[in-house]
């Protein structure tokens, strides 16, 4: 049997759990040296986010099932959740971003199938997949579609010890020449969005349902449900360009009002998902013109800076940046012991 249907086979029995776990948004702004990106994680538990350091020429291998391999071009600063299970988030040194959120089954996601003589990139990889290896999100698409994007299981799934999960997710890609790009496979194939809207994203449903509620001027409304906290994010980031924000700091600074419309808080209700919680476990606010990172998590009133400065980007190695200084704890946990 396939490694890749042995994975699935494990994973059937759990991804119900799975599917009500995830919910996050991003907000990516560009305008003049304004190159800045805001980013929440809204998981129902913890990740232990780790934040990493990758310098070039490191081998990398990308599904262990006939899977691409490469020495990595580019240095990239990367947040890894679950221990190294998957790349959530990261930045390279030429300011290509690559990040990974939830996208559930009932929106029809299905990864590619494994054909012969098409090399694989795992579901769980294609975020560490594109920092490596590309500087724009051109060629980041050329890349993916020379591969199989193949839907191996991730492991360390707070919960499920010993357990490989189905990776229900779709991607957003965004450089620092403000191209953008949202990916799903859809019923197995390849879906890109690059409009303005792909600027924007959440969860489910599919992304073009998202892109008609832009073309009806849908307002949003005040639950966390992804549509609503997309529609939050698109109309407070919109408003930085309708009053012409170019300067780097004015616009990160301003993207805090995008985080707090956006974000699933810490005990809010989604009352279409039986009155679930998602708390926000840390955002992340990059800028892509100064190649620098901001990581504020929930644990911690303080925010952790990165940059490239903090390792040695020509040396074939992974440096640990940062840790979450509550290992294992929910944000519940963290509440009861601080």
């Amino acid at each position: 049997m396939n490694k890749t249907l042995i994975v699935l086979t494990i994973a059937a029995s759990t991804f119900g759990t799975m599917q009500t776990a995830n919910a996050c948004t991003t907000a990516a702004y560009h305008n003049g040296e304004a190159q800045i990106t805001m980013r929440t994680m809204d998981w129902n538990g913890y990740d232990n986010a780790t934040v990493v350091g990758e310098g070039r020429g490191m081998l990398n291998r990308y599904s262990e099932t006939d899977g691409v391999s490469t020495k990595a071009k580019y240095a990239a600063i990367k947040i890894e959740s679950f221990g190294d299970a998957t790349v959530a988030e990261g930045i390279n040194e030429k300011g290509l971003e690559a990040r990974i959120l939830y996208l559930g089954t009932d929106a029809g996601t299905e990864f590619q199938a494994d054909t012969v003589d098409v090399p694989n990139v795992d579901a769980g990889q294609v975020p560490n997949f594109v920092l490596d290896n590309f500087a724009t999100v051109t060629e980041a698409l050329e890349g993916l579609k020379a591969v199989d994007v193949i839907p191996t299981g991730i492991t360390g799934i707070p919960g499920h010890k010993d357990e490989a999960l189905y990776p229900p997710v779709h991607y957003q890609l965004v450089d620092a020449s403000g191209n953008v790009a949202v990916v799903e496979y859809i019923g197995g194939e390849m879906k890109v969005y690059t409009e303005h809207g792909a600027s924007y994203m959440s969860n489910d449903p599919a992304f073009d349902y998202h892109l008609n509620l832009d073309k009806e001027q849908v307002e949003p409304n005040a639950t966390i449900r992804a549509a609503d906290r997309r529609l939050r994010a698109k109309r407070v980031t919109e408003e930085l360009y309708q009053r012409g924000v170019t300067n780097s700091h004015q616009a990160l600074i301003s993207m805090k009002a995008t985080q707090a419309t956006s974000l699933s808080g810490y005990n809010q209700q989604d009352p279409y998902l039986d009155n679930a919680t998602f708390p926000t476990l840390w955002t992340v606010f990059t800028d892509r013109a100064n190649k620098t990172l901001l990581l504020d998590r929930a644990h911690t009133f303080t925010v952790e800076s990165y940059s490239f400065e903090m390792f040695d980007g020509g040396e074939s190695a992974r440096v640990v940046l940062g840790e979450n200084p509550t290992p294992n704890a929910n944000f519940t946990q963290a509440l009861t012991t601080h």
